[in-house]
């Protein structure tokens, strides 16, 4: 009896640890109602919510249960540090997305739609099945994740396997950070530290070369747009979507109308550039294929509030000033390699905040770089940047990096928006 008994047990778990597999589920959307590829989907009965975006669910295989830890696709909610239904603590929102999370399966009866693109989708080394949620609401299937992005309930956390979701979170984050709904509510944890003083965010997601070789070619800015009062950055915190955080140390200030940099790798002088410190990029770059890779940057202060985000590539109401403001010409013979760019709008234009690319190198314009109306601006590929003047640049690289039989040059936000473009030979815009 104890034998049946220990062995009828073991089979218990050892079924609760398989993966469900495809031919225990049928084939739909991956996100209800929204045109796209097709996923492997379960009907799942949820026996608790975790916290903004982990569940455990009994996933209904051929009228029995198995149940399942699942991670949902493509949102990265704050985070808890107690899990206690009765007592549920954490990160600023963290509990707000918990407890809307809860809301909504409870509205849903406790019946959960999964999908996923491969049924083997894991994180965690395997502990969580990857999976879209979608919970019922009057009558009809809604994918809570559009629903907690759009209220501004997590962050948008791309995947390249589960990548179904990707360009709709994104585009969902965008419209939540324009609407300041949730976590961009910037005094929704209490009014923070430099509250009146603007603060601007952008990000190198590509680094020069090799991402996984050149950390330190990925860097954060923050700009204080305040002209008059410094902003102290101690015990603030930057991070991308994943879990990864940078403190700011006590004596970190951004100077009325200055900047200062986060290197992710370990370049820095612990005043004006502070290194991360660590040995792999944090950014996805962009993609603009279906698979809609992405990232963001995200600036807290102290009590939680965010203070300052960069999301790329921009998707949702995307334009800047410098549209149609700026001809590009090139020269790419030998070491006399060079771009010059043109103003063509009536004002001048300020080039600070700006990339110029040509794939894998980028020129990232410095404090100053004004170009006067009808003025233009040459950068020297084979050039150093000590020897700058107002109008003239160096690149510092030390070879030719433009192909004579066709090539391209881009000006660029870090949102990835092409403001202009020159090509030659082989290559288009």
């Amino acid at each position: 009896m104890r034998r049946s008994l220990l062995l009828a047990l073991l089979a218990g778990v050892l079924l609760a640890a398989l993966p469900v597999a495809a031919a225990d589920a049928a084939r739909g959307s991956c996100l209800v109602g929204i045109p796209g590829p097709e996923c492997v989907v379960w009907n799942a009965k949820v026996r608790s919510v975790n916290d903004g975006d982990t569940m455990d669910v009994d996933v209904l295989r051929d009228g029995t249960s198995a149940t399942r830890r699942i991670r949902m696709t493509g949102i990265q909610a704050m985070e808890q540090s107690v899990y206690s239904a009765r007592r549920r603590a954490g990160d600023c929102h963290a509990v707000e997305a918990t407890n809307r999370l809860e809301a909504l399966v409870r509205r849903s009866k406790g019946k959960v739609r999964l999908a996923a693109q491969d049924p083997e989708s894991t994180s965690q080394s395997q502990r969580r099945s990857v999976r879209t949620v979608a919970v019922k609401l009057n009558g009809r299937w809604r994918d809570a994740g559009t629903i907690l992005m759009h209220e501004g309930l997590a962050l948008w956390w791309p995947g390249r396997t589960e990548w179904a979701v990707n360009g709709v979170y994104s585009v969902e984050q965008q419209r939540a950070i324009a609407g300041q709904r949730g976590l961009f509510d910037p005094d929704a944890c209490g009014v923070g530290p430099s509250a009146a003083s603007p603060l601007k965010l952008w990000a190198n997601w590509d680094a020069d070369g090799d991402d996984n070789a050149n950390p330190e070619g990925e860097w954060v800015k923050v700009r204080n747009l305040d002209p008059v009062n410094p902003v102290p950055l101690g015990d603030w915190y930057l991070r991308d979507a994943g879990m990864r955080r940078y403190v700011f140390p006590p004596q970190a200030v951004a100077p009325p109308g200055g900047t200062i940099t986060v290197d992710v790798g370990t370049a820095g002088d612990d005043a004006t550039v502070f290194p991360w410190g660590l040995r792999s990029p944090v950014f996805s770059n962009a993609r603009h294929d279906e698979i809609a890779m992405g990232d963001g940057a995200y600036l807290f202060d102290p009590l939680g509030n965010v203070r300052a985000t960069t999301v790329f590539p921009c998707r949702w109401q995307c334009s800047d000033p410098l549209q149609g403001a700026v001809a590009l010409s090139v020269d790419p013979n030998g070491r006399r390699e060079s771009v010059t760019l043109t103003n063509v709008a009536a004002g001048p234009i300020d080039l600070d905040g700006y990339v110029l690319k040509s794939e894998p190198k980028s020129y990232h314009f410095a404090p100053g770089s004004v170009l006067p109306p009808g003025g233009s601006m040459r950068v020297q590929v084979v050039g150093d940047p000590a020897g700058d003047t107002a109008l003239e640049k160096g690149w510092g690289l030390e070879q030719p990096i433009l192909r004579d039989a066709g090539d391209l040059v881009k000006l660029l936000t870090y949102t990835d928006l092409t403001l202009a473009c020159a090509a030659w030979g082989d290559k288009t815009c």
